[in-house]
């Protein structure tokens, strides 16, 4: 068992910049403006009414991922886990929501616009994952922790960001560390109290030895110069073409919530 976990966690490694250095129309966007513009697509998308606009929207935010030229493997990984959350409203909500019977299973009965709810959480969160793994992955986090910080966001909410995201990874490393050493002194895992104790010994060292590096980490620092606030970085200018794309996407956001507008009333 111990063995299983090691190669759980080898196999996947929290890299949220695998695909930063790809080159697309979405990676040569100024960060600002791309956070901005597709933040306010992705929220138009998941405050969706209707199921045929939030199908537009699942279509709009595939568009962006083909744009983006994204692994499709790395997306299909990541969305494991959100369709996993997903699926229950499917399942749940046609014999919870009352509503036009459509169908009977014993004594339950699936109505439609159960049916119709379920669907529409469905595609709107399926939709925004898809958005928001273009959004994270067109640039490496570091760029987008300072594009944030130039937007408004407090300094130290990106900084405490940015170190999570460093020191997830080598808690990762660590917890390898350990289980392999547990492993090497002949443990076999087993359902007993004895494996309760040595997995939470374990665990009780990793945070020892995280609370060690973090001193370290921070003594080494304010050794060069750190004061609590990250160094200032002159943010690239906007061109021409940073406000066609912005211009384009608030377009579509706001032609998704008035459909109207464009001539869409049959959605």
């Amino acid at each position: 068992m111990t063995e299983v976990v090691i190669r759980r966690v080898r196999k996947r490694p929290m890299n949220l910049e695998l695909n930063s250095c790809c080159r697309s129309t979405i990676h040569d966007w100024e960060p600002r403006s791309r956070i901005v513009s597709m933040g306010l697509l992705l929220i138009s998308i998941v405050t969706l009414q209707s199921l045929a606009l939030a199908f537009l929207g699942l279509v709009i935010s595939f568009g962006f991922l083909v744009l983006s030229r994204t692994s499709w493997k790395h997306v299909a990984s990541n969305l494991r886990w959100p369709l996993l959350f997903f699926m229950p409203f499917l399942l749940v909500l046609p014999f919870t929501v009352e509503g036009e019977t459509v169908a009977s299973l014993c004594n339950l009965s699936a109505s439609r616009q159960g049916s119709l709810l379920g669907f529409l959480i469905f595609l709107k969160g399926f939709a925004a994952v898809i958005l928001a793994q273009v959004l994270q992955g067109s640039s490496p986090l570091s760029v987008t922790a300072l594009a944030l910080r130039d937007l408004g966001i407090p300094d130290s909410l990106v900084q405490i960001f940015l170190f999570t995201y460093r020191y997830i990874d080598l808690l990762g490393q660590e917890l390898v560390s350990s289980f392999r050493s547990i492993s090497a002194r002949g443990f076999e895992w087993q359902s007993n109290s004895r494996t309760a104790k040595v997995y939470g010994n374990a665990f009780g060292v990793l945070l020892l030895r995280s609370l060690a590096r973090s001193e370290r980490m921070f003594f080494a620092m304010v050794s060069r110069g750190y004061n609590g606030h990250l160094p200032a970085i002159k943010a690239r200018r906007m061109n021409l073409w940073d406000w066609v794309k912005a211009l384009s996407v608030v377009v579509i956001a706001l032609a998704l919530q008035f459909p109207g507008v464009m001539g869409w009333s049959m959605l």
